[in-house]
This record gives C-alpha cells, structure tokens and sequence, in this order.
C-alpha cells in the first residue's frame, strides 16, 4: 500500500482547532449547564484527566504506525481486509453524518441570525460546495488554510471573552463546592465529547511521530480545555447556568448583548458571519477524512498531488460523501427540535462511541489477532 509523506503536526492541530471552534461554541456551555448545571463553567477541567488518558492511549497507538501511516492504514494492516473494512465503513459512515449535520446547523444559525424570512437550504448549499470543493483539493490546502484562519478565529473570540470578563456575575460561577462533584462530573461529558474528537482526528491523517507525541498533545489538549473553561465561564457569568442551557447557542446570545469599546454594538451578524469559517473547517475535514477512509476500504490508496476533477482511483468516493453530507444537511425532518437533539444527544453519543469504544477496540483487536498469528 502507498504510504504518504506525513503532514505537518502544528499545521494539523492547528487546523482542528479552528474546526473545533464549530461545536464548542454549540456545546459550551449550552450542554454542559444542561447536564451540570452550575457547576457547567469549570467542567471542561473535570474531563482533563481522562483526556490525558486517552491522549496517552492515542500516543500508544501512533508508535505502532509505519512510516506514513494513519489510523485508516493502520487498521487495514492490523485486522486484515475484512475487519480493517468494517472498520474504515464504521469511521467514514460517522466522519458524513457529522459532515452533514455541521452544513445543517451552520446553515440554521446563519439563516435564523441574518435572514430569518428563508429557509436554511440555499446555506447549506453554500457551506456545502466549498467544503466538497476542499475534499476535491490537496489536504494540504485545508491545513495551510486553518494555520491561517486560526489567529483570526482566537482574537475574535479573545476581544469577545475580554468584553464579557468585564461585567461578569461571580455568584454564577462561586463558591463551588463538594456537593458540586456530581453536577462537575456530568457536565464534563460535553467537553470530553469535543476533546476527544480533536484528539482522534489528529490519528486520521499521516503525520510524524513527534507531531503526535503525548508530550505535545497533552499540552494542547490543556490548551483547549483552557479556552472551553474560559468561554463557559464568560457565556455561564452572563446568562447563568439556568438561560445558558435553555439557549440552542448560548455563545451567540452573549454576543447579542456585548458592546465593544461603546460604540460598536449588536455585533452578531458580524461573528455569526466569522463563524461559517469554523463550519467550513471542520466539514472540509470530515470528508477529505471520509473519502480518505471509504477510498481505502474499497482498495484505493489515495496520492498526492491529484486534480479535482480527476476521477481516477476511487475519485469518484470524494462526489459520493460530498453529495451524501448535502443531502443529509437538506433533509427537511431537520427542523430546530430535531437540531437541538441531535446537538445535545445523537451526535455527543456517536462520537464517544468513537473514540472511546470503536478507535480502542481497534488496537484490542489487532493486538488479539497479532497473538494468534503468533501461536
């Protein structure tokens, strides 16, 4: 099998992290204050231990991979064609779903915001075009992309979190408490969600092994966790937990209500705007992932340096998950209530069952079929 030449690793955790920005300002702390109440603003920090953990198992799994491998390679080497298929299937098959729910929700967000008199269609096909387009292109244009989009990401959302820290309710967020532990502990499933998503994704694309070393990862696993603490602190000591978890995106609301530097009001056209390029990130990045999964499980190794329009090579698989992503996020029984349950429930449940079930079970499994090889 053709191995590809490893990306990047800062470019990689760069590009995530501006993706990333999609869910959590849909998560946090909306999710979290529904599950934890007020103690929801300090939850990503009860998760980190178990993220470390995970990280740490991740970095157990990259040791094994061969020179230009990822996780896809991996499990066709591993488990053999059938169960490395059945595995590949599983992963591409979640990689459309999220794909397609993120053009959906995007799409909602900026339809409900800016033009509240349509419909979400003509968004999601705006948001959906350009991320099949980026599926079309070199990975390594998305992650040249994120690598810049990022430092603009974070100062918007840095000015914003300045302007809320300055008017905060502290009764919001302290004293906490021990009897606070068990209100801690189930808000931090949102944050271990999310976390665990950009910690399993830096596994599906080939990149060095010091790119994915625990050392770093953890420290940017921290980093996240940091920033999740940060923006449910600012959205929790403005709305409070009880209006945090009543709103489908609470961050929005906070922006709804900032005025920066007294005379720039009502900027939320402006960040709800800003946001598509997080929407446009991570729906890039789940179908170059998707088709990457899908064109190896049918037998084709994907190259670098291939055209758009070629069709070559399992070419064809790129069309098929766009196309498969649009038509998910145009399904008309996606209305507000159906969104929002998908958003606190569908989807925070497959991806734990992701990475904390099917990406380990994996490893277990190649370990069990090595050994009996062996005998």
């Amino acid at each position: 099998m053709l191995k590809q030449d490893p990306y990047p690793g800062r470019q990689l955790r760069s590009l995530i992290a501006a993706a990333l920005l999609s869910p959590v300002t849909r998560q946090i702390p909306g999710s979290a204050a529904a599950l934890g109440g007020r103690a929801a603003w300090a939850a990503p920090l009860a998760a980190l231990p178990a993220l470390l953990f995970y990280a740490w198992l991740l970095s157990r799994l990259r040791r094994e991979l061969e020179p230009g491998e990822a996780l896809p390679e991996y499990a066709l080497r591993r488990l053999g064609r059938r169960g490395g298929r059945a595995a590949l299937l599983a992963l591409a098959a979640w990689l459309l779903v999220l794909a397609g729910f993120t053009l959906r929700f995007g799409a909602e967000r900026l339809q409900v915001s800016s033009y509240p008199r349509s419909g979400p269609a003509l968004f999601v096909v705006c948001l959906g075009i350009p991320a099949l387009l980026a599926a079309l292109g070199p990975f390594r244009s998305l992650l040249r992309l994120g690598r810049m989009i990022l430092p603009v990401l974070l100062t918007a959302l840095g000015l914003i979190l300045f302007s809320a820290f300055r008017s905060l309710e502290l009764t919001e967020l302290l004293p906490l408490g021990p009897a606070d532990a068990p209100d801690l502990l189930r808000g931090a499933l949102p944050s271990l969600n999310l976390l665990s998503f950009a910690l399993s994704a830096l596994c599906l694309f080939p990149a060095g092994r010091k790119a994915g070393g625990f050392r770093r990862t953890a420290a940017w696993t921290l980093g996240l966790s940091l920033l999740l603490t940060a923006l449910g602190a600012a959205v929790q000591g403005r709305l409070g937990a009880a209006l945090s978890a009543r709103f489908a995106v609470p961050f929005f609301a906070l922006v709804r209500n900032l005025v920066f530097f007294r005379s720039l009001e009502r900027v939320e056209a402006l960040v709800v705007g800003l946001w598509i390029l997080p929407d446009f990130l991570l729906a890039g990045l789940c179908l170059h992932a998707a088709q990457r999964c899908l064109r190896l499980a049918l037998g084709y190794a994907p190259r670098e340096g291939e055209r758009r329009l070629d069709l070559e090579n399992g070419r064809w698989c790129v069309w098929l998950c766009g196309l498969f992503s649009l038509g998910l996020g145009l399904l008309p029984e996606l209305d507000p209530a159906a969104l929002l349950f998908w958003s606190r429930s569908l989807i925070p449940g497959l991806q734990l069952a992701v990475s904390f079930l099917l990406i380990p079970g994996l490893r277990l499994a190649a370990r069990r079929r090595e050994k009996r090889a062996q005998q």
